[in-house]
């Protein structure tokens, strides 16, 4: 087949590019003409065939361009990538002017504030265990089936960040109470019991904020760790309070203390309902709010419900826990004329016994959060260099030093390809002799041109990244200085 070659008089084709990144652009299909003449010019031509069509010299052309927009982007996104980051996709940032942003340090921060307590995008939980007398081990694995942590979501557990006794008011709200009409005069008033420089307008000496602040930490931390009734350790899913709990007499009007119900106790009705017949042999079960398990029966007095009578203890049952009978469970007992619901409360006196011993407190995060919190599904977000949305460059707005690096590469990549065509023979035979052909020379000065283009390319894209351009900048300012120090200053008599 006769191929024909380069004749001299390339014209543009929109077919004779592979991909027609820029057959809309004029400024880019009058160029590839140009080009054309002068890769031909540069090649030899017209004192040596081109073994080229003007389309293989069109489609380095638009190749060059390509190449130049690729090395221009990617050098921007390595530049801004972490202000890009969770950005729009949907944005064209060709023409976008990109300012550092302080929202990839907010999110790195963000983690070291969860961590240390004081914010960050990890929740803060608070949880609690009810001690019970001689019992000194207390797992948080037990803590997460009761609280519901069940399932691959909280596959990870949790991480107690906390445990601790804190009063529930500041020592500021409690001590030093502006309104009490005291004032802290006199000895208050100087510091000497202890804390000072506190109250209205009745009185008080003066001190700097940060004794006060100082006097306020030391009242919570005393009342933190000396007025402790537990230290602790943490082993595993195990926290060991020391000493072993006992039980608290001090503590009995505490509502969560308590268990199982006196056997034949009688708990008088708090909400007593009208209903006829005095007594009934049937037992009912008696739940309450906490407790459960318990059974006794009901008493009445001919006109209302007056009280029960345990008959099987149950347990958990609580200080001021409720028994509620409802309207028609007493009538289905064999009461008439029943009006509304029985109810009925427990006092410390209806216990069996009393066996808890405090409360121990304690916040914790769920460790499958922390992790989630890192991830963010974004589909329509930046977040990473193959979704930034950079396209090709506009040719027409490439500048006089792009095109000419342009120009170049395509020249360079026209010898690689003349090179290649070249090499399928590598002399020609004719009459007494044979002629031998440059496809090496071409292959080895293209790979040598290709190589130094793309290497000055991102020289000089270092050399005008925004770190560069400050510390160039810095160092102007630094010269400056300098300069100006040689000046003689202007000595003034008056």
């Amino acid at each position: 087949m006769n191929v024909p070659i380069y004749d001299g008089c390339p014209i543009w084709s929109d077919d004779a590019v592979p991909f027609g990144f820029y057959n809309a652009d004029e400024e880019f299909k009058s160029d590839a003409v140009k080009v054309a003449k002068f890769v031909a010019s540069r090649l030899g031509y017209p004192l040596t065939d081109i073994e080229l069509q003007s389309s293989s010299m069109f489609t380095a052309f638009e190749e060059a361009v390509t190449t130049y927009g690729n090395e221009i982007y990617a050098y921007k996104i390595r530049d801004n990538q972490l202000s890009l980051e969770g950005s729009s996709t949907g944005s064209d940032l060709n023409h976008s002017l990109i300012t550092p942003s302080f929202e990839p340090i907010v999110r790195l921060t963000e983690q070291y504030g969860a961590e240390a307590g004081s914010g960050g995008n990890v929740p803060w939980y608070s949880g609690s265990f009810d001690l019970t007398a001689s019992i000194q081990d207390y797992s948080f694995s037990t803590f997460m089936t009761s609280s519901g942590y069940t399932g691959s979501q909280y596959a990870l557990g949790m991480e107690v960040k906390r445990v601790f006794y804190q009063p529930p008011f500041p020592a500021s709200a409690r001590y030093l109470d502006p309104y009490n009409g005291f004032g802290f005069g006199g000895a208050v008033a100087a510091g000497i019991v202890g804390f000072g420089g506190f109250g209205q307008g009745m009185g008080y000496m003066m001190a700097p904020l940060n004794y006060d602040l100082q006097v306020i930490q030391q009242i919570e931390m005393n009342e933190m760790v000396r007025m402790s009734n537990y230290s602790f350790e943490i082993h595993n899913d195990k926290l060991r309070v020391f000493p072993i709990p006992t039980f608290n007499s001090g503590d009995l009007n505490n509502v969560n203390l308590g268990s199982s119900l006196i056997i034949g106790d009688k708990i008088g009705a708090t909400t007593i309902p009208s209903a006829g017949v005095a007594q009934t042999s049937a037992t009912t079960p008696l739940t309450a709010k906490s407790g459960s398990g318990a059974t006794g029966t009901v008493t009445g007095n001919g006109t209302t419900i007056t009280e029960i009578t345990v008959i099987t203890s149950g347990s958990k049952y609580v200080v001021n826990d409720e028994i509620t009978i409802t309207q028609a469970t007493l009538t289905g007992l064999g009461f008439t004329g029943v009006s509304g619901d029985a109810v009925f409360k427990v006092n410390k006196n209806d216990l069996n016994e009393i066996c808890t011993a405090g409360k121990v407190w304690f916040e914790y995060i769920l460790r499958d959060e922390r992790v989630s919190s890192s991830i963010q599904l974004m589909a329509d977000r930046v977040t990473n260099v193959s979704n930034t949305p950079y396209q090709n460059p506009d040719y027409n707005q490439i500048n006089s030093v792009g095109r000419s690096w342009i120009f170049e590469y395509s020249l360079a990549l026209c010898k690689e390809m003349l090179g290649y065509v070249r090499g399928k023979y590598s002399s020609i035979p004719i009459p007494n002799a044979e002629v031998n052909l440059n496809q090496g020379d071409l292959i080895s000065a293209a790979t040598a041109e290709k190589t130094a283009l793309i290497e000055r390319l991102r020289t000089y894209l270092d050399e005008t990244s925004r770190q560069s351009l400050l510390n160039r900048r810095a160092s102007e300012a630094e010269s400056k200085m300098i300069e100006l120090q040689q000046v003689p200053y202007t000595i003034y008599i008056a």
